[in-house]
């Protein structure tokens, strides 16, 4: 059976981490980049940057069935511009790939969206729902019966209690703890170290143990 391959849509930081772990999965290889910054041919970690992030390089990359997708396009306060970027690529979802790396645990039961990527360490308990576009640092450990959206970043080292909710295009940082049957509205950021007692309203930000909404 040929492997896939794997085209990193982004760059630095957790595009190397999706090129290293690619290394790591069976049945698929790192392919190459597609990124806006370095020119054709750049090494970014152990792959070649293959061109820009247009829809003619996409659509010359989608004519070989063994390519598949995934982004790197996470940054804080910018959820949302790069999910909107994302979604106008029309990139069919089957054309997606959902990186789970090995030493990954996730609960048999655990619906995963397409485009995400589950790294190294991370734990997913039973029942929770993870959308499309997200991605799981290491050792970030999600508990039971969460909903978490599209575009989600959880940073390493965080730890949400169960049966909460994380809305569209969320940031949590890293060594953050959020506790049972709370929700974190859309496009909120969570800062590194806080700990998430009550709800947090859409399109704020919050930081401190107890986390307080940052005026």
């Amino acid at each position: 059976m040929k492997k896939k391959k794997i085209v990193i849509l982004g760059g630095r930081g957790d595009g190397e981490l999706i090129a290293w772990a690619c290394r790591d999965v069976e049945g698929i290889e790192g392919y190459g980049w597609l990124n806006d910054h370095e020119n054709k041919g750049t090494q970014i970690a152990c792959l070649p940057v293959l061109g820009k992030i247009s829809k003619g390089e996409i659509n010359n990359l989608i004519s070989d069935p063994e390519v598949l997708f995934i982004t790197a396009l996470q940054k804080v306060k910018q959820a949302q511009e790069r999910l909107k970027k994302i979604k106008g690529m029309e990139i069919p979802p089957e054309r997606y790939f959902s990186l789970i790396h090995p030493s990954a645990y996730v609960a048999p039961n655990v619906k995963v969206g397409y485009d995400t990527f589950i790294g190294f360490h991370v734990c997913i308990m039973a029942n929770s729902i993870i959308g499309n576009h997200c991605s799981f640092r290491s050792s970030a450990h999600v508990g039971h019966d969460w909903v978490i959206k599209d575009g989600c970043f959880v940073g390493p080292n965080s730890s949400l209690l169960g049966r909460g909710v994380l809305g569209e295009g969320v940031h949590i940082g890293p060594n953050v703890s959020i506790r049972e049957r709370v929700k974190i509205g859309e496009y909120a950021i969570v800062g590194m170290g806080s700990v998430v007692t009550k709800d947090v309203p859409a399109h704020t930000i919050a930081i401190g143990s107890p986390a307080r909404i940052k005026e």
